[in-house]
């Protein structure tokens, strides 16, 4: 069955080597007839001199061919790692004096003798170690900045094949810098494929790492504490983010408040505590820290203020539609207030202004915008096929956009009329809310709407009253704290 396995996947390597030339090339350059390479491509078991005649003729890495490991060509890894080798045998040889010794020996009649030959294998060791990084340490440069080159045009594909060689290199390089990059390009890769918990702990490496060293947080270090801050945020961990931004602008102090880095945490740490609560010492925090002129500006008015001014009373939802341009981030703001207020006619609007053909993947990526073609059948038309549409795309969604279907479901329901199925869905919701830790949050407006559906339960079954009294303080406390959308509500 291994045997098996092995041939399979020496077959779909090989596949990948014919997607860029011809067999008829493939076999002139191993010296092999086109039969045995289309018989080859077809699962029949590979001799190894055909894997040997790839490696010589096509230049094709054997541990990628043999293993999955590294890139596909030795051309893809810069020039020097034969070199590397050699030094990596006479560095297997040095140590091979270490591995002989007895440390009996050390208390013994030639324990001088020994003590020397230890103390020149670790000298060779040493000078090798040396001599590795330096050639190594180019080698490592290069890869990088093919990483960085690759992620820039999103090659996704082949900056992962990249980042896998370039895991190897680090091995035997000992710049902190070119290593410090590497963690950095391996966070951003993960990100970018969504894979946010991934990316999180080798943001949380990259940004201790200076601090463990006692230097002090520069520019860069200020850029990488926000993006560390901004996948907690992604993950829904507000509690650990706020402490983040706030220890860091403490570590930083006013000195350093001229670092554009300082003015995208001061900003972050005010949207965050607008988002947990503190509305209005939030908004109070944003626009202080928010670029006094330039795009920068404009974007952080429109997309990250706008929903706040919008909780807070101080801007009419009518109004934000004509706030700035069509862009998505924007469209996901409107439309999830717009299916807070589940107003028909303003969900309307604010569909046909999101959902166009500029947005074509908007409802693949965003909850609100799974939700609000949905939500609108119901409201409009009691449309039961909404609710089953709408788990079933949801289910489709990315990780994270799938969180907590059920509020949303109930929500559906509830606006159809069907109390018996807006019961079930809020029962599994209110069970998966109670299982979560405290290091996660749930957006304000997402719990609103949950305690939303609980009064509407409460009205004819008895069974949610404690649970309509807790909407109620919810919608008291949170009223007090300048939420004026959620007045009159409980």
């Amino acid at each position: 069955m291994k045997a098996a396995s092995e041939t399979d996947a020496l077959r779909k390597r090989l596949a990948l080597l014919a997607q860029g030339r011809s067999q008829s090339e493939i076999a002139r350059k191993t010296g092999t007839s086109v039969a045995n390479v289309n018989r080859y491509l077809k699962g029949t078991r590979m001799s190894a001199e055909f894997c040997a005649a790839l490696v010589k003729g096509l230049g094709v890495n054997p541990a990628w061919l043999l293993a999955g490991e590294g890139t596909p060509f030795v051309s893809d890894i810069t020039a020097g790692t034969a070199s590397m080798a050699g030094n990596l045998l006479e560095l297997v040889e040095a140590m091979n004096a270490v591995s002989q010794m007895r440390l009996g020996a050390l208390t013994g009649k030639h324990h001088l003798g020994v003590l020397r030959g230890l103390n020149d294998a670790l000298t060779t060791y040493e000078t090798l170690r040396k001599r590795l990084n330096e050639q190594s340490a180019p080698i490592f440069s290069q890869l990088l900045a093919d990483i960085e080159r690759a992620m820039s045009k999103f090659e996704t594909v082949r900056a992962a094949d990249l980042l896998k060689a370039a895991e190897q290199v680090a091995r035997l390089c000992d710049e902190p810098a070119l290593k410090h990059k590497l963690l950095e390009l391996q966070a951003q890769h993960m990100f970018f494929g969504s894979r946010h918990a991934e990316a999180l702990e080798y943001q949380r490496r990259i940004m201790l790492e200076p601090l463990t060293r006692g230097a002090i947080i520069d520019e860069a270090g200020c850029r990488t504490i926000a993006r560390f801050v901004l996948t907690l945020h992604t993950l829904n961990r507000l509690p650990e983010a706020l402490k983040v931004c706030e220890a860091s602008l403490v570590l930083l102090g006013p000195e350093r408040a001229h670092f554009q880095g300082y003015g995208m945490l001061e900003f972050l740490f005010g949207r965050i505590n607008a988002e947990v609560g503190e509305l209005l010492a939030g908004l109070e925090i944003m626009t202080r820290a928010m670029p006094r002129e330039g795009p920068n500006r404009d974007v952080a008015l429109r997309l990250w203020i706008t929903p706040h001014l919008l909780r807070a009373g101080l801007l009419r939802p009518q109004d934000a539609l004509a706030f700035g341009e069509n862009i998505g981030p924007k469209a996901v703001m409107l439309l999830q207030y717009a299916c807070w207020l589940e107003d028909a006619d303003y969900l309307k609007r604010v569909c046909d202004f999101a959902l166009d053909e500029r947005h074509e993947r908007l409802g693949d990526l965003v909850r609100p915008a799974l939700l609000g073609p949905y939500l609108l059948r119901a409201i409009q038309r009691k449309d039961r096929a909404a609710p089953r549409e709408f788990a079933a795309v949801a289910a489709q969604a990315p990780e994270g956009v799938r969180e907590h279907p059920d509020i949303f479901l109930c929500q559906i329901w509830r606006c159809i009329g069907d109390r018996k199925q807006a019961a079930a869905h809020f029962d599994t919701a209110q069970s998966r809310i109670a299982a979560m830790t405290s290091d996660i949050f749930i957006d304000l407006l997402i719990m609103g709407t949950h305690h939303r559906n609980a009064l509407w339960l409460a009205e004819k079954n008895e069974r949610y009253q404690a649970a309509a009294e807790r909407a109620r303080a919810f919608f008291r406390e949170y009223e007090s704290r300048g939420f004026v959308c959620f007045r009159d509500v409980g």
